[in-house]
């Protein structure tokens, strides 16, 4: 059987953010449904319903919901909720100011829950907290990322002008003429062959330089060619040259032993490959 139980009760006064109790009179012999917190206030406990509640509104009165209550027979009844009047945050008058008892005073209660007053938190009162401030940070980190690559990019450039050979490099016509000077030389004449392909090495790297930027002395002819087969111009240039540059190793580091002839032969190529790439 179902049955409306009304209970007219007193008017009970609270404040916000203090404890106050409330009777729902639940009957002896009926169980009954539990009060569960909202953002209206908190259930601190509750006891043959009895409860222990902070109030969080600033409403007048605190709307309590409607509770059911059952027995074993089948009966059902619905309890009523006291009426719970908020006292004002705020004075009646401009000329009697007076603080609030909350959020101003932050202090929680002793046997209270830590969070029991999250819903009333201080940017309730004050104002949310400012946003990031993602426009200004990106514009920060776009600024820095310009100015490191410039940096970098200077810093290359320095690089590429230390490495770029400060002589003048011979084109065409007059650096063919320049490998083919080597025939006329005491070393050719003569048989100094490691002398020799030392002269035709350096041309070589000149023709490297000059044509592909790649002007340290120090780099080997192994380092050389693998920096060169990067590129469709520069595996095209070792394909022509790899005979020049086998045979100046071996010349320079293994004593390979050589005649007039076959030295004339490698000079006359050392010339039409500076005829041809040092353009």
């Amino acid at each position: 059987m179902f049955y409306m139980l009304l209970f007219l009760s007193a008017l009970s006064d609270a404040s916000p953010g203090i404890p106050v109790t409330v009777d729902y009179s639940v009957p002896e012999g009926y169980l009954y449904q539990e009060l569960q917190s909202c953002e209206m206030f908190t259930v601190l406990e509750s006891d043959s319903g009895i409860f222990e509640i902070v109030p969080l509104s600033f409403a007048d009165t605190l709307q309590l919901p409607v509770l059911t209550a059952w027995n074993d027979t089948g009966d059902t009844l619905l309890l009523n909720p006291p009426h719970i009047a908020v006292s004002g945050w705020f004075p009646d008058s401009l000329m009697a100011p007076s603080l609030p008892p909350f959020p101003g005073y932050m202090n929680i209660p002793p046997g209270l829950p830590e969070d029991y007053a999250r819903n009333m938190s201080f940017w309730l009162v004050w104002g949310a907290p400012p946003d990031f401030p993602w426009l200004p940070v990106i514009a920060g980190v776009v600024i820095v990322a310009a100015a490191v690559l410039i940096l970098l990019k200077r810093k290359h450039k320095a690089q590429d002008e230390e490495l770029r050979p400060k002589v003048h490099i011979p084109r065409g016509k007059a650096a063919e003429k320049e490998a083919l000077d080597l025939l006329e030389t005491e070393n050719f004449i003569h048989g100094h062959w490691a002398e020799l392909y030392a002269e035709v090495d350096s041309q070589y790297r000149t023709t490297v330089a000059g044509r592909f930027g790649i002007a340290n002395r120090a780099l080997t002819l192994g380092q050389i060619s693998r920096a060169l087969a990067s590129t469709s111009d520069g595996r095209k240039f070792l394909e022509k040259s790899a005979p020049l540059v086998r045979e100046t190793t071996l010349q320079r580091f293994a004593d390979w032993g050589s005649s007039r002839e076959r030295a004339a032969g490698f000079i006359r190529k050392l010339a039409e490959i500076r005829r041809e790439w040092s353009r």
